[in-house]
């Protein structure tokens, strides 16, 4: 029987159809297949204390301006904070809930006693 050489990627471009024929046909040898632990073990060769530390720095300052933005949107933002010269922020809390909210929690209690018994 013939053999044909492909490498994964050449082989994945055939419809299934066109691999079975083959495969009936010829002897197929895909020369850079890898087994599950093989990919798994030159993944993990590939992860070092450097690489590490460098996703690790990229994943804190996508967190930072992801706070950032965050802050920007809520009322903790500089936008929202009370001005310089003391006057309210336009967007206060009495405005945006209305002057009789309450809380879904109902009142605090300074007793713990109280609570526990």
């Amino acid at each position: 029987m013939q053999k044909l050489f492909f490498t994964v990627k050449e082989w994945n471009r055939f419809a299934w159809s066109m691999q079975e024929i083959l495969c009936k046909k010829y002897a197929v040898i895909l020369t850079d297949h890898q087994t599950r632990k093989e990919k798994t073990i030159s993944l993990l060769n590939k992860i070092n204390i450097q690489n590490f530390n460098k996703g690790m720095d990229r994943f804190n300052k996508s967190m930072n301006q992801f706070g950032k933005t965050i802050d920007s949107l809520t009322m903790q933002g500089p936008g929202f904070d009370q001005g310089k010269t003391g006057e309210k922020s336009s967007y206060s809390k009495e405005k945006i809930w209305g002057k009789d909210s309450i809380s879904i929690w109902g009142k605090p209690k300074d007793n713990m006693e109280s609570i526990w018994g």
